[in-house]
């Protein structure tokens, strides 16, 4: 079928239209340019010796570095791909390597010495070795010459320097004046194949108790950029993003309350490589034990000049770091107070005078504050000697008769009448109040119970 020109016409504008609409086909669309890094040894530094343009640096390729080291020889130093790709010329008599990275961009490395090859189309990653600094056209100056350029058709013709923009963070733009950029100092990273780092920091040392809040600080290093970071007590802050972007943080102990905590800390990089670390247990005790005593004082009579065993209810110390012992005081004073101590809840004292005692006590906590000092129970302490004993009292009978009638008889076999009945008074022992004046005895000088 032939087209007439008007049809050819409309044709064509369609095809216009769909591309205006579409774009090109994906394989003659522009490749995007590769990411350089700089091809120097990670973490050395290095400096710009000569910048863009002016002197050896003309022409088409005046965005051009020369980069030499800033301690010690640069002869010999590694020179590194830039990024991925394959090499495109090895000229040895300017010790000159060119690696092509597709769609017409290259990068160039020149006066180097022992190429890793020097065959055409070996392959090479970002970060590869592919020769080290020589003497080769350099004056007597060891040192890197390297251009990014883009290039026409397969010989790389009409080539153009390009600015630079290195992914270690390095930025080499057209500003205007000659040797742009001279003195300029760079320190290679390459990309990033390592987690984060978390450091803490805190007066609180871990498995130490805080009497008062502490705060714990933490930072986040990444020899590239840090994206955030997830904290919490007790539990590790899982997730796919960080919960705060920024490469520093804190906590304090009062967020969590009372007890033992540990910090949990996640941290991410911009290349999403995470670091997980804790710092702890570290305990925060901020309040003083306590006794739970009841409303009334106890009072407990005992025998005087008798050995003693004492008891009290134990103290509580809730979340906090626990109750050590007790400071104990046995005496008179309703405010007494003294060092003597005990670990448990009991203790053994000698005999003591009769009178009437306080037992006061005060919680020792394993950190921090201790409790106020209570009165745990009176003690009423009497003479032995001073005691009521039971008394055998008499017992009423009924004259016998001489002879028992029936009635008599069935009246005593049946039921016993009040008048009748047998009955024996006797008093029980009780205790009583010493009338002797008390006597305060250090109960610690006394012999003790076994």
């Amino acid at each position: 079928m032939t087209l007439r020109p008007v049809q050819r016409v409309l044709l064509l504008f369609a095809l216009f239209a769909l591309v205006a609409a579409f774009g090109l086909p994906s394989k003659l669309a522009r490749a995007a340019a590769p990411t350089l890094w700089l091809p120097t040894p990670v973490g050395e530094t290095w400096w710009v010796a000569q910048g863009f343009y002016c002197g050896t640096h003309t022409g088409g390729l005046a965005r051009a570095l020369d980069l030499a080291k800033v301690d010690g020889s640069t002869y010999g130093a590694p020179v590194r791909a830039a990024a991925d790709g394959e090499l495109f010329v090895w000229d040895g008599r300017s010790g000159t390597v060119i690696l092509s990275h597709g769609d017409g961009y290259y990068t160039e490395y020149t006066h180097l010495e022992g190429p890793v090859s020097t065959t055409r189309g070996t392959r090479f990653k970002q970060g590869d070795v592919i020769g080290y600094v020589g003497y080769i056209g350099t004056g007597g100056f060891p040192h890197l010459h390297f251009v990014f350029f883009r290039a026409d058709g397969p010989y790389a013709s009409n080539r153009r320097g390009l600015e630079l923009d290195f992914a270690d963070g390095y930025s080499f733009h057209d500003t205007s004046g000659c040797n742009q950029h001279y003195g300029t100092e760079v320190i290679a990273q390459g990309p990033d194949t390592t987690p984060p780092t978390i450091s803490f920091t805190s007066p609180l040392a871990v498995d130490a108790w805080a009497c008062e809040n502490q705060r714990i600080e933490f930072t986040i290093e990444d020899t590239h950029l840090v994206h955030g970071f997830s904290q919490a007590f007790n539990e590790d802050p899982a997730g796919d993003a960080p919960a705060f972007e920024a490469r520093s943080g804190y906590v304090e102990l009062d967020w969590a309350g009372e007890g033992q905590h540990t910090l949990h800390v996640r941290a991410w990089d911009t290349e999403g490589h995470q670091a997980y670390a804790t710092y702890g247990p570290v305990g925060y005790d901020s309040a003083a034990p306590t006794f739970d005593l009841p409303a009334t004082l106890p009072s407990i009579t005992y025998t005087a000049y008798s050995n003693l065993r004492l008891r009290w209810p134990a103290a509580s110390d809730g979340d906090g770091a626990g109750v050590r012992g007790y400071r104990l005081y046995l005496g008179t004073d309703s405010d007494g107070t003294d060092d003597w101590f005990s670990a448990d809840t009991t203790v053994s004292v000698g005999g003591l005078d009769p009178g009437r005692y306080l037992l006061r006590g005060q919680a020792v906590a394993e950190a921090c504050e201790d409790s106020a000092w209570v009165t745990l129970q009176e003690l009423v302490v009497v003479d032995p000697s001073e005691l009521t004993t039971a008394i055998p009292q008499a017992t009423a009978t009924r004259e016998p008769t001489a002879t028992a009638t029936p009635e008599a008889t069935a009246t005593s076999e049946a039921t016993a009448t009040p008048e009748a009945t047998a009955t024996l008074t006797a008093t029980a022992a009780i205790t009583v109040t010493a009338t002797r004046t008390p006597t305060a005895v250090d109960p610690r000088s006394a012999p003790l119970a076994p």
